[in-house]
């Protein structure tokens, strides 16, 4: 498809990016920040999902709201980043099994740890 209906070239639009199969908005996201230096949205995927929930930027379980949620408490010049540091926040410190609160560095801003764990304590 990228041969037949864009000239062998992959798409810098997040609308011909959502045509190729198995493209969604996560992948057309982090390829138009990476590939082309566009903040168009924020790539959700459960690593971003996550913190997004546990920190307080979003109520929800769904992908395409906590995007939009996230988009509206930042910057669209700081989109990319900000999917590349959540994604990397989820992965080593706010991990689904073991939440890394006591060496998290955002932790005084974090609803999970004072309402879950500082209650705790």
């Amino acid at each position: 498809m990228v041969v037949s209906e864009f000239g062998g070239m992959v798409p810098s639009t997040i609308e011909g990016l959502l045509k190729l199969p198995g493209v969604g908005r996560k992948t057309a996201n982090i390829v138009l920040y990476h590939a082309f230096a566009k903040n168009e949205g924020i790539a959700v995927d459960t690593h971003v999902k996550r913190p997004a929930q546990r920190i307080g930027f979003s109520d929800t379980n769904d992908q395409d709201r906590i995007e939009q949620d996230l988009m509206r408490l930042f910057p669209r010049m700081r989109w990319g980043d900000l999917t590349d540091v959540l994604i990397a926040h989820g992965r080593a410190c706010c991990t689904a099994q073991r939440p890394g609160c006591d060496r998290c560095p955002i932790g005084r801003y974090c609803r999970y740890f004072m309402t879950v764990v500082k209650k705790v304590e």
